[in-house]
């Protein structure tokens, strides 16, 4: 199986120079901290600097960057950026020139199960399509797992859980028989 924390993918059209990446030495924890305090991101919070760490170093996630200066063309004429789609990569552009715009974490055993948590995009980088590119190349981590037998994901949104349903094939578990989704939102530190 790859390496499900060096995966990139890259795209550059008429709205920007944009990449993907599972590379966690890209990752800006500030960044991260900031989007969990945002009011579309109402089940997360701001997380202590080292307890944010140890969740980002647990998980595969999946920074979207804005690139400036623009990427510098693929290196290969095989797998060339596609404006719409982009294309997996393995040059990446200097680390000064990303400007971290979004993320999408799974929490993983690398094997059997993932679960799809904190999507986001910045406000500002909303409506040029990265939402749903981002979503694609979690497809593609998720396909890369041979054995995965669930991915779960939890949403709010109507319209985000047709979306879900067209782009990644799930369901809402109520429609399943015999599973039951049982949740507890936090435990104290007294064991209550």
């Amino acid at each position: 199986m790859e390496d499900l924390n060096d995966q990139s993918w890259q795209r550059e059209d008429e709205r920007g120079a944009f990449l993907v990446s599972t590379k966690p030495i890209l990752l800006d924890p500030a960044f991260i901290n900031t989007a969990f305090e945002d009011p579309d991101m109402f089940w997360a919070s701001r997380l202590p600097t080292d307890q944010l760490a140890k969740a980002l170093s647990q998980s595969v996630t999946v920074g979207l960057y804005e690139v400036t200066p623009a990427i510098p063309p693929s290196s290969t004429t095989d797998e060339p950026s596609s404006p719409r789609e982009g294309s997996p990569t393995t040059e990446l552009p200097p680390h000064e020139s990303l400007h971290q715009v979004g993320l999408a974490r799974l929490v993983t055993d690398h094997v059997t199960f993932a679960y799809l948590s904190d999507v986001y995009v910045l406000p500002s980088k909303r409506g040029l399509g990265l939402f749903p590119w981002l979503i694609k190349c979690v497809k593609e981590l998720l396909q890369a797992h041979p054995a995965l037998r669930r991915a779960m994901l939890l949403t709010g949104s109507d319209s985000l859980r047709d979306f879900y349903a067209r782009e990644l094939g799930v369901w809402d578990v109520a429609e399943e028989p015999r599973v039951t989704v049982m949740s507890r939102k936090a435990f104290s530190a007294d064991g209550a």
